[in-house]
């Protein structure tokens, strides 16, 4: 969760906000999304930003990894959990939504 905050937050302009909200379904699976203001993705094919030692991140950003979310993808998926990353379609940004499944 502290990695996807920072990413959401290190990609949102000042004074934008970060939601954080969690739901359970019907069929009892937890859904946690994790929405910013930020600019969003830039690319078409959103799997990708999860491959390790990807990073799209913008000079201003300085040096990165590209290990983050493919750490996270690694421990959501031990979990048996998925996740996927969207842009949003209500307003500008970003959405990461974690989807655990009925214990």
């Amino acid at each position: 969760m502290a990695n996807l905050l920072e990413n959401a937050i290190s990609f949102s302009d000042d004074n934008k906000n970060v939601t954080v909200k969690i739901a359970k379904t019907d069929e009892d699976k937890v859904i946690i999304n994790v929405l910013d203001q930020g600019e969003g993705f830039k690319e078409k094919d959103t799997s990708k930003i999860f491959r390790r030692f990807y990073s799209n991140r913008p000079d201003k950003f300085g040096e990165h990894s590209g290990l983050g979310l493919n750490i996270v993808k690694n421990l959501v998926e031990l979990h048996n959990a998925s996740i996927k990353a969207t842009n949003r379609k209500d307003q500008k940004g970003a959405s990461m939504e974690i989807i655990f499944p009925k214990v």
